[in-house]
């Protein structure tokens, strides 16, 4: 068991900013809740835009300011260089790496980390590894994206992400999906363990009663795209509406880059469309809580998507006591079960009406107090806090005893050399 209080270095592309907010929370609600047992600096590098290049889509990026405190954690914002689109993405680790080592040298200096936490397999884990071996220090992975079929499409970017992750000392994955993903790959499916990601139960609460529930409404809260299988919602709310003329479906979210705001504009497209401007609304991007707020009030919170890595709304609006309904897409199916909500196929406009239907129709059989209650025994962040810190015990324990071991080998020999003139 490691005695002191370790000091750990955490890198993740993915983390909120002062211009993306709402940008890979889940890390960061993570390591606020490991704050509480080790010393840990935050790397979250952005992309790098000239300047010249406003109407650029990065040019937003340099209004992120370079560091801030969030209580006992220091985040940095270092800049590193990327292409357009995916123009560069097979040497991403190689910029991502060149932009950060002189702040890690700085940090090292006066941080002397015992580890380093990586974040999502490339290009985080890449770099990680490389770090790892220049200060000789162990690194732990943690996978938020499955590897299929993204892994497929750039070979180069996976045999970096394979080689990266069979040196880390912990991998873990954040559903049985990601980790099987992984495993594909890997060939290793005992070095993967499964630690889900977390709701924080202080911020996503039910409100007083089922009487204060909105009967007919239903809620999706994510970002607004097709691979959310939002296009499939819509088709499934037309056939509601036809049987419901109060339902209503209230899109919480929004887009990170121009792309997905293509998408977003034309899901709003498709909406009218279908005729279903009275039973939608689009409300943007809200803080947690006022989230939480939507999901306390409304029937059923809908995840439709295609691919989900875990599903974080699910479990927060279970921890708000509204049920569930989530596709057969992935993490999904490690969250949801008969007793929270349904799980359909994906891209299935009428089993997703259904099921909806079934919860709207049978609230008596989800009771708030039982979501939140399975919710906050599976999925409290304190309790994938507690086992993210075992990896980081584990991980530098092991690295000490490695150590130790060599040690103890040369001494060894050393003796044995002297006998040996000795005689």
């Amino acid at each position: 068991m490691v005695a002191q209080r370790l000091k750990v270095l955490v890198l993740s592309r993915n983390y909120p900013n002062n211009v993306m907010p709402q940008f890979g929370p889940w890390v960061a609600r993570l390591m606020q809740h490991l704050s509480d047992r080790c010393d840990i600096r935050v790397i979250a590098p952005v992309p790098y835009c000239p300047p010249g290049l406003g109407l650029f889509e990065y040019g937003r990026f340099r209004a992120v300011e370079r560091q801030r405190q969030e209580g006992r954690v220091m985040v940095y914002h270092p800049r590193f260089l990327v292409g357009p689109g995916y123009s560069l993405y097979n040497i991403e680790a190689t910029t991502y790496y060149l932009g950060i080592w002189k702040l890690v040298d700085r940090v090292r200096d006066e941080f002397a980390f015992d580890m380093i936490h990586a974040h999502f397999g490339y290009p985080d884990g890449v770099v990680g590894v490389r770090l790892a071996r220049r200060y000789g220090v162990p690194i732990v992975g943690t996978e938020h994206a499955l590897w299929r079929p993204w892994m497929d499409q750039y070979p180069l970017v996976r045999r970096q992400a394979v080689a990266a992750a069979r040196t880390y000392k912990c991998h873990i994955a954040v559903s049985t999906a990601v980790r099987d993903s992984i495993v594909h790959f890997t060939k290793r499916p005992d070095a993967v363990c499964v630690i889900p990601n977390g709701v924080d139960g202080s911020v996503f609460k039910p409100s007083n009663g089922l009487s204060e529930k909105k009967g007919d409404q239903i809620l999706y809260v994510g970002v607004l795209n097709f691979n959310k299988g939002l296009d499939t919602l819509l088709h499934a709310v037309h056939s509601l509406a036809k049987h419901r003329p109060t339902v209503k479906l209230v899109l919480v979210g929004g887009f990170f880059y121009r792309n997905t705001q293509l998408q977003a504009e034309r899901i709003r497209q498709m909406a009218h469309e279908l005729g279903l401007d009275r039973h939608v609304e689009f409300v943007g991007m809200k803080s947690a809580s006022e989230v939480s707020r939507y999901m306390a009030e409304s029937a059923v919170l809908v995840l439709p998507s295609r691919r989900e890595s875990f599903g974080s709304v699910l479990a927060e609006a279970l921890a708000c006591g509204t049920p569930v309904v989530a596709t057969r897409c992935g993490g999904p199916e490690d969250i949801v079960n008969n007793r929270v909500g349904r799980l359909v196929p994906i891209d299935h406009a009428e089993a997703l009406s259904a099921a909806i239907a079934d919860i709207l129709d049978h609230p008596q059989y989800f009771l708030p107090e039982q979501l939140r209650a399975y919710a906050l025994e599976h999925f409290a962040w304190e309790r994938a806090a507690t086992q993210n810190f075992d990896m980081y015990q584990d991980a530098v324990s092991r690295r000490s005893t490695a150590a130790q071991s060599a040690a103890d080998s040369a001494d060894t020999g050393a003796s044995v050399v002297k006998e040996y003139h000795r005689s």
